[in-house]
């Protein structure tokens, strides 16, 4: 008796200790369960993939993520040619592009942030398993980049409308539709579908050529009284020398008043047999002597020797007019990109 009394003791005392154990257990998971299911502060950040950047191997200078890639492929094609390396037998020995992608160690100091990441969501599976899962997918994070980049050039639009017209009103006027046709278009490289709303935004895109060379004996003709009425009130002109930040500056289109013009216009031909050339309109050149007098001269038709501007790869004459270079070459965002590079 005395045995089966002890054994049925430590029967009891195994049920309760296991019924304790298990309660025990319980009181944990549950615990577990309120600590993965409830926000925290201090949940760690993460990135799908690394945050990467781009640099141009022949100059190991960052790629402004911010810029259009012609911009930036002028400025080293720029670099080349400014030293010495653009001559006829090697000018293109820079294509194809060679560009390093980095993975780490982010140049903050030379490149603006591009911070995309995303918090960890803990949760817990229908098995009480827990699991730990990032917010957005890949393509979400996708989205996230392209989403950040369009809204940087929807600024730079702004800003350019806001010169043009002198007023924020035209800029503030464009539909959610119309911004999202318009940046759609830049990323898939449709100028049909950006023409559709560019033509209704951007001041005298259709309008004809400036003539730049008004004689001294020429009439001011109806046209350029059209002319005038179709020039924005600034010009979007943006400078960008070497790895500098942008020059923006107010550049008028026209140096004066048509009417004022006519009325100092000289009425004679100064010289024997010669025309004499004289234009109201800003050039290329007036541009470039007032933001880099350093590099560029009054009067004088070509830069220093050791300074290559271009604009959309090209070269233009000094005394083009800015207004038509800027109807014709200028980038989606409404901007005239000068590209000066130096040794």
């Amino acid at each position: 008796n005395n045995k089966e009394e002890v054994a049925e003791e430590q029967q009891g005392e195994t049920s309760q200790s296991n019924q304790a154990e298990s309660s025990s257990q319980n009181n944990d998971k549950n615990n577990d369960q309120r600590i993965e299911q409830s926000p925290s502060s201090t949940a760690p950040t993460t990135s799908p993939f690394p945050e990467c950047w781009f640099e141009d191997e022949e100059s190991g200078l960052p790629l402004r993520w911010q810029l259009f890639v012609g911009v930036l492929y002028d400025l080293m094609k720029g670099r080349l040619i400014a030293n010495n390396a653009g001559s006829p037998c090697n000018r293109f020995r820079n294509l194809p592009w060679k560009i390093r992608i980095h993975f780490t160690l982010y140049p903050t100091d030379q490149l603006l942030p591009l911070d995309i990441t995303v918090p960890q969501q803990q949760h817990v599976s229908e098995t009480g398993e827990s699991m730990s899962t990032t917010k957005n997918s890949n393509a979400s994070q996708q989205a996230q980049i392209n989403t950040l980049i369009g809204r940087m050039y929807r600024n730079s639009l702004k800003q350019a409308l806001f010169l043009q017209y002198g007023s924020s009103k035209v800029a503030m006027s464009i539909t959610k539709n119309n911004h999202e046709n318009m940046w759609d278009a830049v990323v898939q490289s449709n100028y049909d579908a950006y023409h559709q709303v560019n033509a209704d935004l951007q001041v005298g895109v259709l309008a004809a050529p400036i003539n730049n060379k008004l004689s001294l004996t020429d009439d001011l003709t109806d046209t350029d009284e059209k002319h005038n009425k179709e020039l924005p009130q600034l010009v979007p002109v943006r400078i960008l020398l070497n790895d500098k930040p942008a020059i923006q500056k107010p550049t008028l289109p026209q140096k004066k008043n048509i009417g004022e013009y006519l009325k100092q216009r000289p009425t004679e031909i100064l010289q024997d047999d010669a025309v004499m050339y004289v234009s109201p309109y800003t050039t290329l050149g007036d541009v470039l002597v007032s933001c880099l007098p350093d590099l560029f001269k009054v009067d004088d038709d070509a830069p220093d020797c050791n300074a290559h501007y271009s604009i959309q790869g090209v070269q233009p004459s000094l005394t083009t007019t800015i207004v038509d270079l800027w109807r014709s070459l200028c980038h989606p965002d409404h901007f005239l990109y000068v590209i000066v590079a130096t040794q």
